[in-house]
């Protein structure tokens, strides 16, 4: 009977411990674990990393460490992003047919001792998307004595202030850590030349910030006021990203897009909210290319898709639009008007000119028959008559030969042609009289009467009782001057 206790006890026992050995194999389905080395200061090194799904095709893996950046620098390594506070952050893929993934990070000793580079926390998947759970794991550096004039130089910083928070201008950033699109470049701040991010297509300068708890961002810098915005990368695919920019100052949009904000990672960033979609936002951005454009993001599936700038919006220059530009805006918005215009304007300049030139001519017609009417060919052809000198040189004397009075040259005729009327009237005013000895002989006393003379202006002293001049009265003559 005691046996059979034993037995079953044992039996009992066993049965327990089953479950435990399930447990325990199945509490770890993966393992992330670094090689560890021996080097010396001033050389360079490289810790491998990888990470393990058991049993199972891996999928997508994300490892995060951190290391002591006394002993150690971060230099490169694919897939790798470094803050420069000594960070690191790992995210890869698997091939779709292996259970690992391995990546190398290349770092420089910079002084002797012992130190470790530690795995953080990390999100490992399989082929099927399922979460792996992985063992942690860390690579143990033993650094020797060796040349410290190997060491690289860090590179110029500077004090800056951005909205009234301190950050530090540096230069140490690695290639893997520059933005999609962009290449490493220079740029001038303050007078001095530092290394930063530049984007060639746009003309984008991005410089390396580091706040005060030592984590390093890219940030937008704008050379034409000195000023630094940020820098946020958005992933539209994995091979295509756009950077957020502050439209306000470059795109004018139309009154029925009110102005808003789109946070991203903790930082706002100007937009505008559609009027007809709830939900939707309108940002500015810029794509690999250097191409800046409009884009909508749906807040609910948290899209972007690139969409045309609004007709009645502009994108505006750098530069100020001149005149022309707006007009020939003007007039590509509304072409068809225009071109209904310009038709309207040519028929009727076109009547205009009808009418124009029929007047034109009626009134032609007009003047050749009045010139035919009146016998006038040319305004030349009319008689000129310009008298040298006055008529009269003093006043006429009872005894004075009148061909003596007057000289014949006196008038001369531009010409000798005129109308009948005007020859009468020359020969009454202008022929000279025959001639006689003197002005008694030619003129008759019975000549000079003045019925008509008025009473107003009657001289007693020279006028007869019924009005007849007298010989040897003064008198005074009106002369026409032809001219």
């Amino acid at each position: 009977m005691k046996i059979i206790k034993r037995i079953a006890t044992m039996l009992l026992a066993i049965c327990l411990l089953v479950p435990c050995f399930a447990t325990i194999s199945q509490a770890a389905d993966g393992i992330i674990f670094f090689t560890d080395l021996e080097t010396k200061v001033g050389d360079t090194f490289t810790i491998t990393g990888t990470v393990v799904a058991r049993n199972s095709v891996l999928g997508d893996a994300t490892v995060e460490m951190t290391y002591d950046t006394n002993y150690i620098r971060f230099m490169e390594g694919e897939g790798v992003n470094a803050d420069g506070s000594g960070k690191l952050v790992f995210t890869g893929s698997g091939d779709g047919n292996s259970d690992r993934l391995e990546f190398d990070m290349t770092f420089q000793a910079l002084q002797e001792g012992s130190t470790r580079l530690q795995q953080g926390s990390a999100n490992v998947t399989n082929r099927s998307g399922e979460s792996v759970d992985c063992e942690s794991g860390f690579a143990d550096v033993e650094i020797g004595e060796g040349d410290p004039s190997k060491i690289l130089p860090v590179g110029k910083t500077k004090t800056v202030t951005v909205e009234g928070v301190e950050y530090t201008l540096s230069e140490a950033f690695t290639e893997s850590e520059l933005p999609t699109g962009f290449t490493a470049g220079e740029f001038e701040f303050d007078g001095e030349t530092f290394k930063g991010a530049v984007q060639h297509s746009s003309g984008l300068v991005a410089a390396y910030l580091i706040d005060n708890e030592q984590a390093g961002n890219f940030w937008l810098y704008y050379a034409e006021d000195g000023s630094f915005y940020p820098f946020e990368e958005i992933m539209i695919s994995d091979t295509y990203s756009i950077i957020v920019l502050d439209g306000t100052n470059e795109v004018k949009m139309p009154e029925k897009y009110a102005e808003a904000t789109l946070d991203i990672n903790g930082v706002s960033f100007p937009a505008w909210a559609e009027p007809e979609r709830e939900g939707f936002l309108i940002i500015y951005a810029v794509n690999n290319d250097g191409e800046k454009s409009l884009y909508l993001y749906d807040s609910v599936e948290h899209t972007y898709q690139r969409m045309e700038t609004p007709k009645t919006g502009t994108t505006v220059t750098p530069k100020e639009e001149s005149t022309l530009d707006k007009v020939l805006e003007v007039i590509t918005d509304y072409l068809v008007w225009v071109l209904v215009g310009v038709g309207c304007l040519i028929f009727i300049l076109v009547i205009l000119l009808i009418v124009t030139a029929v007047k034109l001519r009626n009134r032609n017609v007009e003047l050749d028959e009045l010139y035919d009417e009146y016998g006038i060919d040319e305004e030349d052809d009319m008689p000129k008559v310009q008298p040298k000198k006055n008529l009269f040189k003093k006043p006429l004397e009872e005894d004075d030969d009148f061909d003596d009075y007057y000289d014949d040259e006196e008038y001369y005729y531009d010409d000798e042609e005129s109308d009948d009327d005007l020859a009468e009237l020359r020969e009454d005013f202008m022929t000279v009289a025959p001639k006689k000895s003197n002005l008694d002989e030619y003129y008759d006393e019975d000549d000079y009467v003045d019925d008509d003379y008025d009473e107003d202006y009657e001289d007693e002293s020279h006028e007869e009782e019924d009005g007849t001049t007298t010989k040897g009265d003064t008198f005074e003559m009106d002369f026409i001057d032809l001219d």
